[in-house]
């Protein structure tokens, strides 16, 4: 599937998105703490990376060595490569500075302490340059887990803003606790979704994101250095001569100021941060997709940036990354290029100097499509890799770096269908870096990393109905990296789906079926079995009754707060019915496994010691009859829930009303225990205006005799029909009329209140009517309505008719469709504000957007 620009409109392009490994500082900006180890040559203590300058911001490379460890263990020593590394670098977990060698301007040690890895939980590792200038680094995740041989994934869907297109994380109200940033480009705002540190996050709060017309990528830094995340997204303006990056600076409680914006290049699709220059000030890579370049904006340290440097790349660039390719401590990029607008597909490496420009690009190709890049070690070597997602090729292209900036030829591995982002992780915790990739087919996919630069087949779990972008860190503390998923989907409002690792639990039966039981005794108990079937500690959260008769029920179990994998525990359940009938409710199990909760259905009955008359419903009501016709028939049920038979001594209807209603039973003159009959009621009022009565049955049981109470209302206005049905009328225009007929049955004159239309679109519909202020026994009037929508869709409402008859107001439902009075030809969005497609057209989606195509 390809995807057409429609250079005349440049709104209605492909839907273009950011890479999400993007630059996240997750703790606040602290003094060193550590007295670094100088293990190389012997430069003086103060030594900085330029001599002389300001020391640069260090960037961390993935993945940290060892970037898994299993919980409970000793110390040991991390080691972190990177670029920007100083004598002075110290490397800190979870904010908090560890001693720290010195090996190179890209290695670092850490001594990583035993109550560090005492407990699962995942680490956010960073590095941190003393002044002057300096800073704390990109984050790398460091996973304290017992590792697992297969992952499963359970999902949870969190509202966003409109057409969400690109998201990242951070701590952005610095508690601790992963929160989420959002890119929506069909409202152009920033949804931001604290998170509560379980896998659950607070309602979007949004945010304006700029002047632009649509929002569509982002990335986290701290662009003035007050140890706060702000947020960089991209803009398009809807030009074809340039676009713009919005800054929002974080206030460090979640909230973020107004927005100030840059011109980039033409339609900025992607966003990535680093030190380019290497003078403490974070900067900004842009990538354009109309103008074939990418923006380079020097950053001035204040949250300000300079004017914008444009280096040329391949046709259609959408996604950007940053890395040192050649290991000379300068920070290059490299961008995906997708030739949507002509040209060879493929990447492009721009090698920095150091001063913040960068040389030529060199370019590699890679598969159909480019559409997302990410940078890291897949092969241990120390050599930066690219992984690059292919959206017409349903693949990930992995190119494999030599260290002096150069590549091999790319290897492709498939994907899901249409993968569109790309992110990476050590998602089963065995020291090798996988990929995660959202296919925006309606899935999410791991590929496993065998740690010598290629990868498993892949995996693939449902995330949302078009995932677009995808960012990685784990959400509830749990030691195992989870995925957010953005979901464009096109409507308001779209959302971001949270992929748990979760463990899968079996559980012995859904259901428990308990004998017949007597009010006030307890039956014996039944078991049920859980077992964790998974690769994670089954954690149980609660164990209860719930449901509509949980008092009749009780449990007991032994599963404590969690279960290993491959192991079990039971619940024991018993049933004390409080009340005579059937009693339900359910064994519900709170925990992390997929589908939780995990229930099991409870039922049983209770039975009085002796006969017992239970009756279903107690009370009828009819609608409102024309005086002289019979409704429809109604049931009520009679049930024994005794241990003795129950006698019937007769079955008759009773009261003020009682000629009015009418009964036949299927009851007989007994009901053994359990046994049941039924009674059916029909309504045929003699006058107008409410009806009353009673269905006795006089039986052995207490409470004898029971009583099913019956209600009605005559009425002798008839209307005919009782709905009236427009179909599909152009907006604006006016349908032809439809009548409705209004009868009196009745022998005395029906006095008319008013007729009206009243109802959710009242406005679209119009009536007239020849029935004046009354009508005499047997006269008929009309009435005609008409129909004229003011918008698209379904509009409804009601005529009302006020009167005496009974039963007022009379009501008449209207209904109707709004259509277009054009329809939209090939190559159009398909969008609620626009006409619908074409005779043998429909929406198609090509790239995250829909079109109608034949």
């Amino acid at each position: 599937m390809s995807l057409t620009l429609q250079k005349q409109c440049p709104r209605s392009r492909s839907t273009v998105k950011s890479r999400i490994s993007t630059y996240m500082s997750a703790m606040t900006l602290l003094a060193a703490m550590a007295v670094p180890v100088r293990v190389a040559a012997q430069e003086p203590l103060n030594e900085s990376a330029t001599t002389g300058t300001a020391n640069p911001i260090p960037f961390i490379n993935q993945p940290l060595v060892p970037d898994a460890i299993k919980p409970g263990g000793a110390g040991f020593t991390l080691t972190v490569s990177g670029t920007g590394f100083i004598l002075g670098s110290v490397v800190k977990w979870n904010g908090s500075a560890r001693t720290t060698i010195f090996v190179s301007s890209s290695l670092l040690k850490a001594n990583i302490l035993a109550s560090d890895i005492a407990k699962p939980s995942t680490a956010s590792v960073t590095v941190a340059n003393p002044t002057p200038g300096g800073g704390s680094s990109n984050a790398a995740f460091f996973e304290v887990t017992t590792g697992i041989s297969s992952l499963t994934m359970s999902t949870s869907n969190f509202v966003t803003g409109v057409g969400s297109n690109s998201v990242v994380i951070g701590d952005f109200n610095r508690d601790g606790k992963l929160d989420l940033a959002v890119a929506n480009i069909a409202d152009n705002t920033v949804s931001v979704l604290l998170g509560h540190g379980d896998g659950t996050f607070r309602p979007a709060v949004n945010y304006r994101a700029g002047s632009g017309l649509e929002t569509y990528s982002m990335t986290v830094g701290d662009f003035n250095r007050d140890g706060k995340l702000d947020l960089a997204v991209t803009e398009d303006s809807g030009t074809t001569n340039s676009g713009s990056v919005s800054v929002l600076l974080g206030n460090g409680d979640g909230t973020f100021q107004m927005p100030v914006s840059y011109s980039v290049g033409a339609s900025p699709t992607s966003v990535a941060v680093g030190d380019f220059n290497r003078d403490g000030n974070l900067d900004l890579a842009v990538a354009n997709f109309i103008t074939n370049n990418v923006s380079v904006l020097l950053g001035n340290g204040d949250g300000t940036f300079q004017s914008a440097a444009e280096y040329g790349t391949l046709s259609s660039p959408l996604s950007v990354a940053v890395g040192d390719f050649n290991r000379d401590g300068k920070l290059d990029l490299v961008v995906a290029n997708s030739a949507e607008n002509g040209g060879i597909p493929g990447v492009s490496v721009l090698l920095g100097n150091g001063d913040g420009t960068f040389r030529a690009a060199v370019n590699y190709g890679a598969g159909s499509f480019p559409f997302s890049v990410v940078v890291g070690d897949f092969n241990a070597d120390r050599n930066l890799d690219l992984a690059v997602a292919n959206l017409s090729g349903s693949n990930v292209s992995i190119l494999l770096g030599r260290g002096d900036g150069t590549f091999q030829a790319a290897v492709n591995y498939g994907a899901g269908s249409s993968p569109q982002s790309v992110a990476m992780g050590d998602f089963n915790g065995d020291g090798k870096l996988d990929l995660a990739v959202a296919n925006n087919s309606g899935t999410a996919s791991i590929l496993l990393g065998n740690g010598n630069g290629t990868f498993q087949a892949p995996t693939s779990y449902r995330a949302a109905l078009i995932p677009v972008s995808v960012a990685v860190g784990d959400f509830n503390g749990d030691g195992n990296l989870d995925l957010a998923v953005a979901d464009y989907n096109g409507s308001s409002p779209a959302s971001v789906s949270v992929l748990l690792q979760a463990t899968v639990v079996s559980v012995s039966t859904t259901r428990l079926t308990f004998a017949d039981q007597v009010i006030g005794t307890s039956s014996a108990h039944q078991i049920v079995t859980v077992t964790n079937t998974g690769h994670l500690t089954l954690k149980v959260a609660s164990i209860s009754i719930t449901g509509k008769n949980a008092a009749d029920f009780s449990q007991a179990n032994n599963c404590g707060t969690g279960v290993s994998p491959g192991g079990h525990c039971t619940i024991s359940v018993t049933f004390k019915p409080i009340q005579a009938g059937p009693r339900m409710a359910a064994v519900t199990i709170m925990d992390n496994a997929v589908g939780s909760p995990q229930t099991v259905a409870l039922s049983g009955t209770g039975l009085t010691s002796g006969p017992n008359a239970t009756l279903s419903p107690t009370s009828i009501s009819f609608t409102t009859q024309v005086v002289g016709t019979t409704s429809p028939a109604q049931s009520a049920t009679l049930i024994n829930y005794g241990v003795t038979t129950l006698s019937i001594a007769g079955i008759a209807i009773t009261g003020t009303n009682a000629n009015n209603f009418a009964q036949t039973h299927t009851c007989g003159t007994s009901l053994t225990t359990g046994a049941s009959c039924s009674i059916s009621i029909t309504f045929k009022p003699t006058n107008s205006g409410n009806r009353t009565a009673a269905v006795n049955i006089t039986d052995n049981a207490v409470g004898s005799p029971q009583k099913v109470t019956l209600s009605g209302v005559g009425t002798i206005a008839k209307l005919s029909p009782l709905s009236l049905s427009f179909g599909s009328v152009v907006i604006d225009t006016t349908s032809p009329s439809q009548t409705v007929t209004l009868t009196n049955v009745g022998t005395t004159t029906l006095s008319i209140i008013g007729v009206g239309i009243t109802g959710t679109n009242a406005g679209n519909f119009a009536q007239t009517h020849t029935c004046g202020t009354s009508l005499v026994a047997g006269a008929s009037c009309s009435i005609s309505v008409t129909f004229k929508p003011t918008a698209l869709g379904t509009r409804t409402a009601t005529l009302n008719i006020s009167d005496n008859g009974g039963g007022s107001p009379q009501r008449v439902s209207l209904s109707g469709t709004g259509v277009a009075g054009r329809c939209s030809p090939r190559g159009t969005q398909c969008a609620p504000q626009f006409p619908p497609c074409c005779p043998g057209l429909k929406c198609t989606f090509l790239g995250n957007r829909a079109f109608c195509e034949p």
